[in-house]
């Protein structure tokens, strides 16, 4: 009896693996003889002629399999697995040169022959739930899994490029090159579908064409550069409009904070493996992996405490692989993925906008969906603004020509609105202390982050018309800003008056004072000397840190509506009354609780890590609690204890930075779900105070 032929499909998918496996596995001998020239398996030379017939012998080999796949001959089939287990073992003596590369080769390779055994995946059962909605899912119920599949393989043939500095290179430039026009190619049906029924898609392309003709005059680095975000792009219309992405909403939806933690997780130990590649650092030697975590869970949380000056020890490369960390963990992965599945024709269930609501702290039904929107298109918009500022304010004023203002400011807008505090000079912005400019750029670029999207909503509608009246929460986020704003100007002032700012004239004293207090509570930039601080300064600063941004913003701390509704329950408490009242309304006891409970599990965190940071140090007091608090208020002003932090140190503080960003929110979710099933206990009085 004969075996049951192949579906199409699989075929193609098969075909994909091979294709990416032996390209991944070429250019990885190829890196791996680059950075290791007199390992013991030999000299540079001879690895390299070794390298060279492998990779020969496997593209021969490769094609007839792919030609045996495509039209369905059996012994290919036999030798799929064959062929990945010469690529796995091709790795194995490389392992003890370079443990990174070899063994996630190995590991890929040993993936595909697990899949390819027992048949783990099955692409024509997946592409049918999809479902028939017209040409562009006709092709991906026939083309869609290989086509993911390659296009995966492309980037991270783009990012090896990159990232271990082969992309000079002719042999593995034109590998690389060859292998993404090929898989653009083999998806352009797709592409082309898909601007016939969205012209938006149409417009994309087009910038992109324009874009390309200057990059290909450049050098082979500006095209690989190009096609890896046009590969991207497409990949993240294909994921975005099959089940994988729908299952990921669907576990979003019913488990957020799980989504939330995970999802930042893995992009600050994602970030941290691409910081560790030779490309990221300014230097000859790579980066530890403790200092790139370390500076990845910092640009993912925005925290911008730092180990490592960015602008001295990172490369280019590195600095904007930094800049896209911040720009994730700014906005954040639920917000991108939903206004991702919207973007691209999806539409959010019932359940998803109850999720989100959750999640942005909504009270009116049916917002979501509008805020999210609201969320990307204004984050986009104000750094776009606040990035051609700084580009003309650094061309002009400071003398750097056009592309490089252009990318300083880029890069400090991103930082200032999404309250990062990374900058590109290593005094942060003391140099610029005597500039009110440039100052009041970054100040209202960290206010506007910091203020929270909902009352930025609020605000847009209002100036439109479309509001009579804030909400309470918008009311309260202003005039608490505001008093924290107006105060902690006036105390930093009263405070470092001959001191930090000694030497400035009377109008830079209080511009400085000014942005050090708008700074301070998230952003964590500084344009004063840190070092030069007085004690009293430093305890306000911590207090003020601790507060934080206000909620549904980029920064952090336990937010300044948390800190309104306690104040309010002092007074009620105090006249006896039963609730406690904001601007003439009513708070309900489990917002009061929540606030309380916020507040409390914070200053725990906080005692707890300073007295493990100074257990392990020999630090000061205010140096250790300045830091745990700048930590976990995702601030990353520093008055000296990070340059002093061991392993542990860095360990407890890339903690706190993770606790900081995405536990208020897991923890707002926990206590803003209500569970059924309570057993009622009686009451019971228990004095206090």
């Amino acid at each position: 009896m004969s075996a049951a032929p192949v579906p199409r499909p699989s075929r193609r998918l098969q075909a994909a693996r091979v294709a990416g496996a032996s390209l991944l596995s070429v250019l990885g001998v190829r890196i791996v003889a680059d950075l290791h020239r007199d390992s013991f398996l030999g000299k540079v030379d001879e690895l390299l002629s070794v390298g060279n017939l492998y990779a020969i012998a496997m593209g021969l080999v490769t094609l007839a399999v792919i030609a045996g796949l495509l039209g369905g001959r059996r012994w290919a089939f036999v030798f799929v697995p064959l062929l990945l287990s010469i690529n796995a073992g091709m790795f194995v003596p490389l392992i003890a040169s370079d443990v990174q590369i070899a063994g996630f080769l190995i590991v890929w390779n040993l993936a595909l022959i697990g899949d390819t055994l027992f048949a783990i995946s099955n692409p024509s059962a997946r592409a049918r739930r999809v479902g028939d909605r017209g040409e562009s899912f006709a092709w991906l119920q026939r083309y869609g899994a290989a086509a993911q599949h390659l296009l995966l393989v492309s980037l991270l043939a783009g990012l090896a490029l990159f990232g271990f500095e082969v992309e000079y290179e002719l042999v593995p430039d034109l590998i690389g090159l060859t292998f993404a026009l090929t898989t653009l190619a083999l998806v352009s049906p797709y592409v082309y579908g898909l601007m016939r029924q969205r012209r938006r898609y149409l417009l994309a392309v087009v910038a992109a064409a324009v874009l390309f003709v200057p990059a290909a005059t450049t050098s082979p680095g500006a095209v690989l550069a190009l096609l890896w975000a046009l590969q991207a792009a497409v990949l993240l219309v294909i994921v975005a409009r099959g089940p994988v992405f729908a299952d990921l909403l669907q576990s979003f939806y019913a488990r957020p904070a799980l989504l939330i933690l995970s999802t930042f997780g893995l992009i600050a130990f994602s970030g941290a493996l691409v910081l560790t590649f030779p490309a990221a650092s300014a230097s000859e030697r790579s980066i530890a992996f403790i200092d790139a975590l370390f500076t990845a869970m910092s640009a993912t949380c925005v925290t911008g405490l730092i180990v490592l000056d960015t602008p001295v020890a990172f490369s280019h490369f590195g600095q904007v692989v930094i800049m896209l960390l911040i720009q994730l963990g700014g906005l954040g992965i639920m917000v991108l993925s939903t206004f991702a599945a919207v973007l691209l024709g999806g539409r959010l269930a019932l359940r998803g906008e109850q999720a989100l609501e959750e999640v942005l702290d909504l009270t009116s039904p049916g917002s979501a969906y509008a805020l999210t929107r609201f969320i990307v298109v204004s984050t986009l918009l104000i750094e776009a603004i606040g990035a051609l500022v700084l580009a003309l304010v650094f061309h002009f004023g400071y003398g750097f020509d056009f592309a490089a203002a252009l990318w300083r400011g880029s890069f400090h807008a991103i930082s200032a609105f999404c309250n990062a505090g990374f900058a590109l000079w290593s005094d942060s912005l003391i140099q610029f202390q005597s500039d009110g400019l440039v100052q009041a750029v970054h100040g209202t670029l960290i206010t506007l982050g910091g203020l929270g999207f909902p009352v930025l909503l609020g605000l847009w509608l209002r100036a439109r018309g479309g509001e009579r009246r804030l909400s309470l929460q918008a009311r309260v986020v202003l005039w608490m800003s505001l008093s924290l704003v107006v105060g902690g100007t006036v105390l930093f002032a009263l405070a470092e008056w001959d001191a930090s700012l000694h030497g400035l004239s009377v109008a830079d004293k209080i511009i400085n004072s000014l942005f050090q207090s708008v700074t301070l509570r998230t952003a964590g930039f500084n344009s004063v000397d840190l070092s030069a601080l007085e004690r009293s300064t430093i305890l306000m600063m911590i207090v003020w840190m601790f507060i934080g941004a206000s909620p549904g913003s980029t920064g952090g701390g336990i937010k300044t509506t948390t800190l309104a509704v306690v104040l309010a329950a002092v007074p009620a408490l105090i006249r006896n009354q039963a609730r406690a009242q904001l601007f003439r309304r009513t708070i309900p006891h489990d917002v009061v609780y929540r606030a309380g409970t916020i507040m409390t599990l914070a200053t725990m965190v906080a005692v707890t890590i300073t007295f493990a940071l100074l257990a392990s140090h020999d630090m000061s007091f205010e140096r250790a609690a300045f830091e745990t608090v700048s930590a976990l208020a995702t601030v990353g002003l520093s008055i000296g204890a990070t340059a002093e932090l061991n392993a542990l140190g860095k360990w407890l503080i890339i903690v706190t930075m993770f606790v900081g960003r995405v536990g208020p929110i897991s923890l707002a979710l926990a206590l803003g779900t209500p569970r059924g099933g309570h057993v009622q206990f009686p009451e019971a009085k228990i004095m206090v105070g």
